[in-house]
């Protein structure tokens, strides 16, 4: 009769950072609607920004924009500051984790420009 081999333990995933988020979540944010979109102009003109004027600039449902809002301050990549004011007034801002994506825009933007990517415009029907 053959040994019998012991069982191997399964792989450790490792966890990810106290306040960081694993790659796949990360992923998933980016992928959202829009996502790219805010934080793009956030970096492109590092400034607060009010609601309105971000919906403004990217012509986006108020509805969508305040959910990825939501989502982009929960990842730590937006801060939300409430003034006490009347009328209400909410500024957004980009973190200093926000402001490391630039260095990959701009890689994205060099590969793109070097494998001569170009958008896909499909005919109307």
């Amino acid at each position: 009769m053959p040994p019998v081999k012991a069982a191997t333990p399964p792989k450790q995933v490792p966890k990810a950072a106290p306040g960081g988020c694993k790659i796949g979540e990360l992923f998933r944010l980016l992928g959202e609607s829009h996502v790219l979109d805010i934080l793009y102009l956030f970096l492109a003109e590092p400034r607060p920004r009010r609601f309105v004027h971000i919906q403004d600039e990217l012509k986006m449902s108020p509805n969508t924009l305040s959910d990825r809002l939501r989502e982009l301050v929960k990842a730590g990549l937006l801060t939300r500051t409430a003034f006490n004011e009347i009328p209400p007034r909410v500024e957004y801002a980009a973190t200093s984790k926000a402001t490391e994506f630039q260095a990959v825009f701009e890689q994205l933007t060099d590969w793109a420009k070097r494998n001569d990517l170009q958008p896909v415009i499909t005919p109307a029907p």
